[in-house]
């Protein structure tokens, strides 16, 4: 390369870089202002570029907007990458440890714990969440002392939490989306704000069986920021409620630059059936959040969550006693309830016992529930409620019907509706639990991976299983007899791709009835991928041409794009040939394939891939499938079988140079959104290429 071109080459990639930083740029800004649902979708155009000087950067920018939304599956797979590319910062191991706790991979989990403490030496932290990894796998063999079942009716497909008894039914904390017309969003989720919404149980005082559909709650003063959790008193003509306010950061020169996550309390009394006008509580305040309210049965204690200075962590869980009309200075529950993590959603049991949500006590991962009891005014030390009221996710805000055993909690544990959904948990009697608890059996299914011409089997091939419903999208490895297996969902729609270099994909899509008494599923049939040999030869079905015509039309565009696919998954390059039937004279017939194998080309070329890597070919009525020459009579079919359009491997290449999408950089065991796979990637799971 002589100076001229260098200087050139030199000023092109600053050129291309300046809008990747750029939308680093604006993606840190809008993390500042906590939108991290809009800077998610500029970090993910950065991503799309793949310019080594910002995808560090910005792979790291993404996980951290994903664990600060609590999608902790997403920032596992983006804190995986950012560490195998070069993040050498102590902190990111910490965060991609707490990501496979939260995904219950406590072993591997453990080790990048104590790696993370070999490096950073920060107050025996990793070895401490390296215990609690000991604490969970030892716990999971412990025998169940609830019956837990998803509260689908009141669910959403976002974010539910925060029940409480009212009446005769429940009032719960969602966001979800109010009408098509609410532009309203909150930026940290990219949802509608918090509104309290109600619901009663189909039998009355069961709050384990079924629900009536949610309505939103009338009168209950939802504003048009964040509102609820609530809490009532016995009688329910009492209330306080949690709400969030938008609060500017002082010494920002930003006049949008806010702080959204102060939290207040407020409270209100009911007269003749009417809630009067909400009053502030007097601990709110501008410096500190004071929230997640929980009133005592006897209403003469009012507990609640704070990060105040003088905590124990994060957040602590404190209380005020009621005197003569008003509250004391507030309390610290102590070391006993409150940890260096975050102590949140208190909940106070007719029997006085404290149910709370924590992630500095041992547990599962994320946030677990606990309850303790006061004797003689000291704290107990607090008890895990074990699998299934807890997971490795985030567990959190019980709220239990007048010591009935039966009520309800929130969990963002995968196999929900939404974000955040509700659960409604029936305690076992003691004298069941006793009786040896019989395993439940997941229900799994397997597949086969094999060669389509030979059927011998293909291991190490890439396997994505997408769930249609959450979108995720689970990376699988084929072993050494070119098989896989997993857990599933009855009842859920999956789509299955495998794949492997130097081969063209398989896709189908799969569905087992509810109704299936079997646990050992098998996908419909085996994955087949075409091995993309030299000089092998595919036809592409479905491309037709007008007469005397060589343009593209739309019905030929679905098989086209299959080969643009095929081309982007694999480092090949390729002849494409069109094929006439003998009617016609030889040289017009010639002239005809070459312009509509041009045709294609440049369709082909339009899309992206290079011109280099394919090339046209008319063979006109040299290449004659059968018997159908000139003067021999065929039927109209046997003509058409003669005019076709194929692609021919001319190279390929097995470091994947000129592939826009190598399958075996994933990992197995690793969980992504589908959005962050290439435009059509699963392409209806119907192969066009034959």
């Amino acid at each position: 390369m002589n100076k001229r071109r260098s200087v050139f080459f030199l000023f092109l990639v600053v050129v291309l870089a300046v809008p990747s930083f750029g939308q680093i740029k604006k993606a840190k800004k809008e993390m500042e202002l906590y939108n991290y649902s809009e800077a998610i979708i500029l970090l993910q155009k950065t991503l799309r570029k793949n310019d080594p000087n910002t995808k560090t950067e910005a792979t790291l920018l993404m996980a951290e907007c994903y664990r600060k939304q609590n999608d902790m599956l997403n920032a596992k797979a983006l804190y995986a990458r950012a560490l195998v590319t070069g993040s050498t910062d102590p902190i990111n191991f910490y965060y991609y440890a707490q990501a496979l706790r939260s995904s219950g991979e406590y072993q591997k989990a453990k080790t990048i714990f104590l790696h993370y403490d070999s490096i950073a030496q920060k107050e025996n932290t990793g070895k401490i969440f390296a215990s609690f990894c000991d604490s969970a796998m030892k716990w999971q063999s412990d025998p169940p002392a609830f019956q837990v079942k998803n509260a689908s009716v009141l669910n959403s497909k976002q974010s539910d939490f925060g029940p409480a008894f009212y009446d005769n039914g429940i009032i719960f904390t969602s966001d979800r989306i109010l009408s098509k017309l609410d532009d309203k969003k909150y930026g940290w989720t990219g949802n509608s704000f918090l509104h309290l919404f109600c619901a009663d149980p189909v039998y009355l005082d069961d709050f384990y069986s079924e629900f009536d559909a949610p309505k939103l709650a009338p009168g209950l003063f939802n504003q048009e920021y964040h509102d609820g959790p609530v809490t009532f008193n016995k009688n329910y003509t009492e209330l306080f409620l949690n709400r969030t306010f938008i609060h500017k950061d002082k010494g920002k020169k930003d006049n949008k630059s806010v702080r959204t996550h102060l939290l207040k309390i407020f409270y209100a009394t009911r007269k003749d059936g009417k809630w009067e006008k909400l009053a502030p509580f007097f601990l709110n305040s501008d410096e500190y959040s004071v929230g997640h309210p929980a009133l005592s049965p006897d209403g003469k204690l009012l507990y609640f969550v704070s990060d105040m200075k003088g905590g124990s962590g994060g957040t602590d869980i404190y209380y005020c006693t009621r005197e003569g009309g008003k509250w004391s200075i507030p309390v610290n529950l102590g070391p006993v309830i409150n940890t260096f993590g975050n102590e949140m959603f208190p909940f106070i049991a007719d029997n006085g016992d404290l149910y709370f949500a924590s992630d500095g006590h041992p547990g599962f991962g994320g946030l677990d529930i606990f309850v303790s009891r006061s004797v003689n005014g000291k704290w107990e030390p607090p008890k895990n409620l074990g699998i299934p009221m807890n997971s490795s996710y985030d567990d959190f805000s019980l709220a239990e019907y007048k010591n009935t055993g039966k009520g309800l909690f929130a969990s963002n544990r995968p196999d929900g509706k939404g974000t955040d959904d509700l659960y409604c948990f029936n305690r076992i009697p003691q004298e069941k639990m006793k009786i040896a608890v019989v395993p439940i059996v997941p229900d799994m299914v397997s597949g086969c991976v094999k060669d389509k011409t030979t059927l011998e089997p293909i291991p190490g091939a890439t396997v994505f299983l997408m769930d249609n419903e959450s979108g995720k999208v689970l990376v699988l490895k084929t072993n050494s007899g070119g098989c896989f297996q997993t857990p599933v969902k009855k009842g859920t729609h999956y789509l299955v791709k495998a794949m492997k270099n130097g081969y063209i994909a398989d896709c189908l899509p799969f569905f087992f009835e509810v109704t299936d008494l079997r646990n050992n599923l098998s996908i419909p049939r085996d994955l087949l991928l075409d091995k993309l040999a030299l000089n092998r030869k595919f036809k592409l079905e479905n491309i037709y041409y007008d007469f005397d015509k060589w343009n593209i039309r739309k019905d030929a565009e679905p098989s086209l794009n299959n080969l643009v696919r095929i081309m982007k998954e694999n480092s090949i390059t390729v002849e494409l040939g069109s094929h006439t039937d003998c009617r016609g004279s030889d040289e017009y017939n010639a002239r005809l394939s070459q312009r509509r194998a041009e045709s294609a080309v440049q369709y082909i070329i339009s899309t992206g891939i290079e011109a280099s890597r394919i090339t046209a070919h008319g063979y006109g009525e040299t290449q004659l499938t059968n018997k159908c020459s000139n003067g021999v009579p065929c039927t109209e079919a046997e003509h058409q079988a003669n005019r076709r359009t194929e692609f021919k491997v001319l190279s390929s290449y097995e470091d994947q140079t000129n592939a826009t999408f190598n399958p075996e950089k994933f990992r197995e065991g690793e969980i992504i959104d589908s959005r962050f796979l290439p435009d059509g990637f699963f392409f209806n799971c119907t192969p066009q290429v034959k």
